[in-house]
């Protein structure tokens, strides 16, 4: 439904409300607000009686043909299944018609709201306890078996069928309809539809029941303030609503009942304009800042909300003044992979997969390497030499050449064919069939189609991992380490590519394409972008956005210096970060191509050198001193830390003076 417009007259205008365009609420139900004027004006018991009895049958007529619209947009939204009588039998809410004399006088002044914080879905809890009274309160086990139980009579099995068809057309529906259309963002190139959470949609109806000087007051779950799914709605309450408040909370006993750690907010603003600055704070179980708010709120600029999360417009939790200064200093720094690069810069992939891709894996005894995972490396370590708990490889494979139908190299080559058939589709500006064109076109240069010998496996050279399984409450959330040359990776060690694909017309004529592929990063840039991707700042911005695993969009967006050979802080952590890095037989290659590097080995040594990368790190995305003390006070501790202790966290703030002092001494 269309946003209510006022007339000049006041009345609320019913533009896809059942009128036509210009049609006024007072012009299209006049009889109903005459009758509902009738019962408020009544002077006997009797006479109110029949207005509203004659209101009521009124707003039924009516009804019917509001229903019509919402038919529409069931078959717009693909479900032509869905007749009038169905229509009926969910009973629409037609807000412009029950409240009919509100409108006539241009709408809510004021709309407050706690809308359900569940989704549409079937639950047994709502079903099963019409027919026992005490379904909700009993123990899953109990449940199921009282569940079953209810299940042998047929008419309340039939209706549990009924009940769950009925959800879920509801969820196909609001899913597809055109009538929520904020529900669908794209992030990164995807679509994120919502989970039909009833929270997004009642808070997008609230923007279209609202008119333009309409304020607002909902508490929302806090998925509207940093899921993904609720992109669009953040854009739309910065870019079409002058936002006034913007708490954010963590439960901890506010509502009893529910989790500790679950998060929800308050938003108050007014229906029109745009918003600049938005008043709030983020605390944890304390309600506190209402009783004061202008004294205790933080004002917080529109474009911090903008850059925190520039893909996907999540808010971030604010608790103090200093954390908001933090936050613009880090944030002042481009995206790890900012808009414009090209294809696959920076954007860590999944090898492997150990459930549909167990064929390549191998007995140890037979194999030619290892394929890494997740818990395989820690910062600057590939092996378990300097970290205790970096665990020996669980999986191994062979060579193409000797078993390609149980080779993971090959599995890779399968499973990487597509980046290489798409990058030439689309520097050839390719049309209809990506196959088709391809190969017509090799054949055309060279005589023969695309190939899996064509590509150029990423483990050709050495390449960053990063664990893909994390926490926001680690000693470390982001894990990198540069792998050697010839190790595959299963999906909880995602890896950066380590070549670039760039087609060009003479190169068609080759076999294999391999020229194709362009080095991502030289030796220098590969080691500056492990020592930044391991730096304690750019940890502290992802552990505000991270739970339990390293999100694509959410890595891709945050930001990072983007260092060159001319800046001295490139040469002061590219060189350490090479140092910690090149140990072992593995990296004899890298040693000489970087010109003879003395790898680090000691572990009083390797935690200096780290500190020195962390106060350099800190220095290159321009922070000043008491915002580096900030974040090493406030960066959380673990209670058994491998390495970040608290000497450590003061050796990096003693680092920092001195390169402050004496800047970055090779």
């Amino acid at each position: 439904m269309d946003l209510v417009e006022v007339t000049d007259d006041g009345d609320a205008a019913l533009t896809n409300w059942g009128g036509g365009v210009g049609t006024g609420v007072r012009e299209l139900y006049e009889d109903v607000i005459k009758q509902i004027e009738r019962h408020q004006n009544a002077t006997s018991a009797t006479e109110a009686q029949n207005a509203r009895k004659t209101a009521e049958s009124l707003v039924e007529t009516h009804s019917r043909e509001l229903n019509e619209k919402v038919l529409e947009q069931f078959h717009a939204a693909g479900l032509k299944e869905v007749d009038a009588e169905k229509v009926q039998d969910f009973s629409p809410f037609h807000w412009v018609l029950e409240f009919a004399p509100v409108y006539e006088d241009g709408g809510f002044d004021v709309i407050i709201g706690n809308p359900p914080w569940d989704r549409i879905k079937p639950l047994r809890d709502d079903y099963f306890s019409k027919f026992d009274e005490t379904f909700r309160t009993r123990l899953p086990d109990d449940k199921d078996r009282v569940q079953e139980e209810l299940l042998t009579d047929d008419e309340i099995a039939e209706g549990w069928q009924e009940y769950q068809d009925e959800m879920e057309l509801r969820a196909e529906y609001f899913k597809n309809t055109p009538a929520y259309n904020l529900q669908r963002p794209v992030i990164d190139g995807r679509v994120n539809p919502s989970t039909n959470d009833l929270s997004s949609l009642f808070f997008e109806r609230v923007f279209e029941l609202a008119g333009d000087s309409s304020r607002v007051a909902q508490i929302l779950p806090g998925a509207i303030f940093n899921g993904a799914s609720g992109k669009d709605l953040r854009t739309h309450l910065l870019n079409n609503t002058t936002l006034d408040v913007l708490t954010i909370f963590e439960n901890h006993g506010i509502f009893k009942g529910v989790d500790d750690r679950y998060k929800f907010g308050v938003v108050v603003f007014k229906n029109s304009g745009s918003t600049e600055y938005v008043s709030g704070k983020y605390e944890a179980g304390n309600l506190s800042i209402f009783n004061n708010f202008d004294e205790k709120a933080i004002k917080i600029p529109r474009d911090v909300l903008e850059s925190y999360s520039p893909e996907a417009g999540i808010f971030p939790y604010i608790e103090s003044e200093h954390k908001l200064r933090v936050l613009e200093s880090i944030i002042d720094n481009p995206p790890i992979a900012p808009e414009g690069a090209p294809t696959g810069y920076m954007e860590p992939y999944q090898g492997l997969r150990r459930t549909s891709d167990a064929d390549r894996f191998v007995d140890k005894s037979e194999a030619d390497y290892p394929v890494y995972g997740g818990k395989n490396i820690y910062q600057y370590s590939y092996t378990p030499e300097f970290i205790n708990d970096v665990e020996e490889p669980e999986f191994w494979s062979v060579e193409e050449e000797k078993d390609p139908d149980r080779s993971a190299k090959q599995r890779m080559r399968e499973k990487t064919v597509r980046d290489l058939k798409s990058a030439i589709y689309e520097a050839f500006d390719g049309t209809g069939s990506q196959k088709g064109f391809v190969n017509d076109l090799l054949k055309q240069h060279r005589g023969k189609p695309l190939s899996e010998d064509d590509v150029l496996l990423d483990c050709t050279e050495y390449r960053i991992g990063i664990r893909r399984i994390t926490n926001s409450t680690n000693e470390r959330t982001l894990i990198a380490s540069v792998l050697p040359k010839g190790i595959v990776c299963h999906n909880t060690l995602l890896t950066i590519p380590s070549y670039l694909i760039q087609p060009y017309e003479e190169g068609l004529s080759e076999d294999p394409l391999h020229n194709f592929y362009e080095r991502m990063f030289s030796d220098e840039e590969l080691f500056a972008k492990l020592g930044l991707l391991n730096s304690i700042p750019l940890d502290y911005l992802l552990r505000t956005k991270v739970d339990t695993g390293i999100v694509m969009y959410k890595f891709k967006e945050s930001q990072m210096p983007d260092l060159s050979k001319d800046d001295n802080w490139f040469h002061y952590i590219s060189e350490r970060a090479a140092q910690l890095s090149c140990y072992g037989d593995e990296f004899a290659e890298m040693r000489d191509r970087l010109g003879g590097v003395d790898p680090v080995t000691t572990q009083k040594e390797r935690r200096e050198l780290q500190a020195e990368i962390d106060a350099a790190a800190f220095h290159a995305y321009g922070l000043e001193q008491d915002e580096v003390q900030f974040v090493l006070d406030d960066f959380h501790r673990v209670t058994n830390p491998r390495i970040m202790n608290e000497n450590y966290f003061e050796m990096v703030s003693e680092k920092f003076d001195i390169l402050d002092q004496e800047g970055p001494m090779l």
